[in-house]
């Protein structure tokens, strides 16, 4: 390199050729050194991520799944409440008590809609099924009512 700066090569070629020599040997200095950081970085990771795990080992510490964490945070914001014998009752005459109303009105509205297709009213058939289908989804709708409100009167 001093030969260059001296001007003792005998032409410009052979300086760019110096040239392009050391900065060759530059950039590999540079990657390499890129990659041994990386390479001591990555070490540096696993060797705290042993030592975590270890660590949590040693004291009685066991990883839980995705499914367990979500499990806690949802028991956080709403716990759960355990339920006696009668109040588990109270629940299913409910809930026994709404199949049947929802049953004696899909029976009733059928029978309509099958004597409306019968008689060649499909508009009437139609809105006949809509009504069902409107009906049904509220009974179920009072039905998981009532219940909230039963499951609220057992947590108080």
């Amino acid at each position: 390199m001093a030969d260059i700066r001296a001007g003792n090569l005998d032409s410009e070629v052979e300086v760019a050729k110096v040239d392009w020599a050391l900065r060759a040997q530059f950039r590999g200095a540079t990657k390499l050194t890129r990659d041994l950081l990386e390479r001591l970085n990555r070490a540096a990771e696993r060797s705290i991520h042993r030592f975590a795990f270890a660590h949590a080992r040693r004291n009685g510490f066991k990883m839980k799944s995705a499914y367990e964490l979500a499990m806690e945070r949802l028991e956080k914001k709403a716990p759960s409440i355990a339920l006696t014998q009668e109040q588990k009752e109270q629940i299913a005459e409910v809930d026994s008590s709404y199949r049947a109303k929802i049953a004696e009105k899909e029976l009733f509205l059928k029978d309509q809609i099958r004597k409306a297709q019968i008689g060649g009213s499909f508009d009437e058939a139609e809105s006949l099924e809509k009504q069902r289908s409107i009906e049904v989804r509220r009974l179920q709708e009072d039905c998981e009512e009532k219940k909230e409100k039963l499951r609220a009167q057992f947590a108080k």
